[in-house]
């Protein structure tokens, strides 16, 4: 394995610290549920549960994103400005989403969801990027797996195209838009993994 660079591993470890700030702010915004007794307790939960959702989706993106980031970077070997530009940009990204989550959560209508989808969207978009540079500029090690990389994109494309055609959804069915996001990221997966066998049958026959 390729020894990282200081720069490197000081981008991946704030890359990190920022990700993780992202998750805690994400459950401080949780609302507390106002129960006088154990009795009332589901009734105080359904009254915020909305906020619950929007969390638990918050958190799920940021934790399948976050582990694309890291089975990226466990495989570049160096940095350059562009990259340090391209992660901040992501890192921007992040920092949107306990904002978005917070509006999906409290505004009732497609307003909320389309703030949610676009700030989704940036960050499918700018990993999209990262992938890109990293690959163009010969920054990975050479021994880097190449269907983890391609993974990557293409999961970094799927979320981007998924919630980017939300965006004009909201406007049509508002928050039902919601229950499309689940199906429309796994018909997406579903459609790059069968790409991805592919092509890994094609090199394997050449």
């Amino acid at each position: 394995m390729v020894e990282k660079t200081h720069g490197l591993e000081r981008m991946i470890f704030f890359s990190d610290a920022v990700i993780a700030i992202m998750l805690t702010l994400l459950a401080l915004e949780l609302p507390v549920p106002e129960a006088e007794d154990p009795q009332h307790l589901w009734h105080a939960l359904a009254a915020h549960n909305s906020q619950y959702l929007a969390f638990l989706i918050s958190f799920s993106v940021i934790a399948v994103t976050w582990v694309a980031h890291h089975m990226l970077f466990t495989h570049v070997s160096r940095t350059d400005p562009p990259l340090i530009t391209l992660n901040v940009l992501t890192l921007f990204a992040y920092a949107l989403v306990p904002w978005a989550s917070k509006t999906l959560g409290d505004v009732a209508n497609g307003a909320g969801v389309v703030v949610y989808a676009a700030a989704m969207t940036l960050l499918g978009f700018t990993m999209f990027l990262v992938v890109r540079h990293v690959v163009r500029s010969g920054l990975l090690e050479p021994q880097a797996p190449a269907e983890i990389v391609k993974g990557v994109q293409a999961w970094s494309v799927a979320t981007a195209i998924m919630f980017g055609v939300s965006i004009p959804a909201a406007f049509v069915i508002g928050r039902w838009t919601m229950i499309v996001w689940p199906f429309g990221y796994l018909s997406l997966r579903l459609v790059a993994e069968y790409h991805s066998r592919r092509n890994r049958k094609a090199a394997t026959a050449s």
